[in-house]
């Protein structure tokens, strides 16, 4: 029985009948994080990617997504994007949350017509503090059910706000990969998974 198997997962590759995520490139065109209170709980982070190269791959309606954001070596956490708060828009799928389910309040991913590629994030109760300074920081946006993955990190940019309470990078390059969101069974479980 294992013959047949691995001929038959083979020519499912290679047919497209099952998704293999891929890590795309979404640089930071802005990342900012802000703590509004001093137990670092309340935190807002906005994170913004806009390129001409990254596509749509995979559907958070039916299967959700999740955000990993943080600072290595510093906080981190995962945050869970339920699929019954995504809807399809014109290129892409959006994301509200306005009772408050998932820290992430808002998300967009979508693809314009002349092929812009457009990533945006905010989170008003983010639970991750900047370093005094932060010398990296990284997201990694994924859909999830065998959807790609969406990063971005540190690159060349210099920070023009960078203490305990505040990080603002604009016009970054960095595109490194940080491990997404993931749970043993697959499915998400903890909002605040260390890595």
């Amino acid at each position: 029985m294992a013959r047949h198997f691995v001929p038959a997962l083979v020519a499912a590759l290679l047919s497209g009948g099952i998704a293999v995520a891929a890590q795309q490139g979404a640089a930071a065109k802005k990342f900012f994080v802000k703590v509004r209170n001093s137990q670092g709980f309340s935190t807002r982070v906005i994170y913004l990617s806009r390129n001409t190269i990254a596509t749509v791959a995979g559907d958070p309606v039916a299967n959700g997504a999740s955000f990993n954001v943080g600072f290595p070596g510093g906080d981190a956490e995962c945050i869970s994007l339920p699929s019954s708060n995504w809807k399809a828009i014109r290129g892409g799928f959006r994301f509200r949350d306005p009772g408050g389910v998932s820290a992430v309040r808002v998300a967009m991913i979508k693809r314009s017509q002349p092929g812009n590629f457009r990533l945006k994030v905010v989170a008003t109760h983010a639970g991750i503090e900047p370093s005094d300074p932060s010398t990296a920081y990284f997201t990694n946006f994924k859909i999830n059910g065998g959807g790609d993955e969406y990063c971005s990190s540190n690159g060349s940019a210099v920070p023009t706000k960078n203490d305990a309470t505040t990080f603002l990078v604009r016009n970054d390059d960095g595109t490194a990969c940080q491990p997404a969101c993931s749970s043993p069974s697959g499915a998400f479980v903890d909002a605040a998974t260390p890595f």
